[in-house]
């Protein structure tokens, strides 16, 4: 009961987070769930969860960016994901652990140091971003640094209702594109997680709500600051599970 109310916490936390900023859905929500699930099974259901969170926000923010944006971005991100995929069949549970607080230690730092790279050539630049997002997305479930540090660099972050529109879509379509290969890969078994599925659903409504009542009023460096602290924390957790004697 202490791990089912635990879970419906970071739900309501992971869905508030996604709906203010329009991102860091995987990257808080997977570290907190893989200190009670099994590795595989967190990578799963972040994925499928992050897409009901990911319905809730279409219905919003509908008026705003436009699919036609991201498509680079997807077309990339899809190519990446098959070979991350096909990584998930061979890693271990440990060896997962490990690339994910990796990936989160690396990500919280380039992301508190406002890591920002001049970028000469957009297309190439949304290419290799895109097929990193996606080869993340099915290996670990945090596919969205590299997104979200693209758009910083070109300073979308400036029109905060287009930032969160575009970033919504992107994480949308690239959900999809996940749940469908993964699942063509056998890696994603819907008898495990339909339990914590529907355990996630009202906890993800009552995130989105407080969220969208709450977008227009927090400061967003505020979030961030915390969100990054929540992040770090959780990377080391992460780490010290698997590594510890």
């Amino acid at each position: 009961m202490i791990v089912e109310l635990y879970i419906f916490s970071i739900f309501i936390l992971s869905g508030f987070l996604q709906t203010v900023t329009g991102s860091g859905y995987a990257i808080i929500t997977a570290p907190l769930l893989a200190l009670v699930l099994e590795t595989k099974e967190t990578v799963m259901l972040v994925m499928v969860t992050g897409l009901i969170i990911r319905l809730f926000l279409i219905r919003v923010i509908k008026k705003d960016g436009s699919f036609k944006a991201i498509f680079p971005l997807i077309t990339a991100s899809v190519i990446g994901a098959i070979p991350g995929a096909y990584m998930m069949t061979a890693a271990s549970s440990g060896e997962l652990k490990i690339f994910i607080g990796v990936v989160l230690l690396f990500a919280t730092f380039c992301l508190w140091k406002n890591v920002s790279i001049p970028i000469k050539h957009s297309k190439f630049a949304e290419a290799i971003v895109g097929a990193l997002s996606g080869f993340l997305a099915t290996t670990t479930s945090i596919n969205g640094p590299p997104v979200v540090m693209y758009y910083l660099n070109s300073k979308a972050e400036k029109d905060k209702k287009l930032f969160r529109a575009n970033l919504t879509r992107y994480f949308f379509l690239i959900n999809i594109a996940s749940i469908i290969i993964s699942y063509l890969t056998g890696t994603l078994k819907i008898t495990q997680l339909w339990f914590h599925t529907l355990l996630s659903i009202p906890a993800l409504y009552i995130g989105f709500y407080l969220g969208e009542k709450f977008f227009y009023q927090v400061k967003a460096e505020t979030l961030r600051q915390w969100s990054l602290r929540m992040i770090l924390i959780s990377s080391l957790l992460i780490l010290w599970s698997v590594l510890k004697p």
